[in-house]
């Protein structure tokens, strides 16, 4: 056998006992967590609804404040629980890198895309084919297997760059060129390439197909919340406001999402600094090539578990991320 293809089998057979691991000891604690966020999550759709109709029966600078700062604060929650999003992105940066412009640009592009998907959902489904809200929320779940389809596209793409860059940097001899600049990247694909600090391989961060999957693949999903919150702006004659905060609810998750993107960006430079000063640069090339493959399979295979789910229960609770006592409130 091949010693890529016997790296490749132990690289996927250890990702797989990794996420067996990962379910069989963390498995009680998630759980009890996720209760928790649940709980949670329903005094902050009361909250919001509490808002959104005190607004409505008395509109003042007071009533705007509390209900903006109730939608930051579920933003800045929401984005903060679990969700595939935030694994998609950072396990992306960590793997394959990113400068910190592109982590932020993409941690606020998902959001806003979050947000106004939520806003395109109930303006075509309620007041487009006249849907109740809690039918709204049920379409979720099949935007949400939108998402997680995207999820597993992406995790496929990265690993065809993957291996094109390993077979490329296979053929680079290990000798550092005139300068001593060492470029783990693949000078095939990167023309533009300069004698700045460098974190992404076999392509530049900003690949716009890249970029561009990774935004739809976790933005594409909207916020439950969000949802409800334009459900219950509808149902009081005040979209617009509703729209309003739910933009500033998007804005909330875009500065969490943003701050976990930083800190993997972080992580992956520091750790590229220490292989630096102990390795080659054709080998660090080739380490990153296979830290990149290993990403782009977590990433797939987080997608193909999460559509697997998805079409066992296709309308659940917890896919939609909203707990049934709550459904009714905008549907009867």
């Amino acid at each position: 056998m091949p010693l890529a293809i016997k790296r490749l089998v132990w690289l996927g057979g250890g990702l797989l006992l990794a996420l067996l691991a990962w379910q069989g000891v963390f498995q009680g604690a998630l759980q009890e967590l996720s209760l928790q966020l649940v709980a949670w999550q329903r005094d902050f759709h009361r909250a919001l609804t509490l808002a959104i109709t005190g607004l409505s029966g008395t509109p003042s600078p007071a009533t705007w404040a509390t209900l903006l700062g109730i939608s930051f604060g579920y933003g800045v929650f929401h984005a903060a629980g679990p969700g595939h999003g935030k694994a998609v992105l950072t396990t992306y940066l960590l793997s394959q890198g990113g400068a910190r412009r592109r982590a932020l640009a993409l941690s606020f592009a998902a959001s806003l895309l979050q947000g106004l998907v939520a806003i395109g959902l109930v303006l075509g489904l309620v007041h487009g084919l006249g849907w109740l809200t809690r039918q709204a929320m049920g379409s979720v779940a099949w935007v949400e297997q939108a998402s997680f389809i995207m999820v597993t596209l992406l995790g496929a793409w990265l690993c065809w760059r993957a291996i094109r860059q390993l077979r490329g940097s296979a053929a680079v001899p290990a000798v550092a060129p005139a300068g001593g600049h060492h470029r783990p990247h693949d000078h095939d694909v990167d023309h533009a390439c300069c004698g700045g600090h460098h974190h992404v391989d076999p392509q530049r961060a900003g690949d716009w197909r890249t970029a561009l999957i990774t935004v739809v693949a976790i933005g594409i999903r909207p916020c439950s919340g969000g949802v409800l919150l334009l459900g219950a702006a509808t149902l009081l004659d005040n979209f617009m406001v509703g729209v309003a905060a739910v933009l500033v609810m998007a804005l909330g998750t875009a500065l969490t999402v943003s701050a976990l993107a930083l800190a993997s960006v972080f992580a992956r430079g520091w750790a590229e600094q220490r292989l630096a000063a102990r390795v080659t640069g054709h080998r660090i090339g080739r380490l990153l090539g296979w830290a990149a493959l290993a990403g782009g399979l977590g990433i797939m295979a987080l997608g193909v578990s999460l559509t697997a789910t998805g079409v066992g229960q296709p309308a659940s609770a917890p896919l939609l991320g909203e707990p049934p006592s709550t459904a009714p409130l905008f549907g009867g």
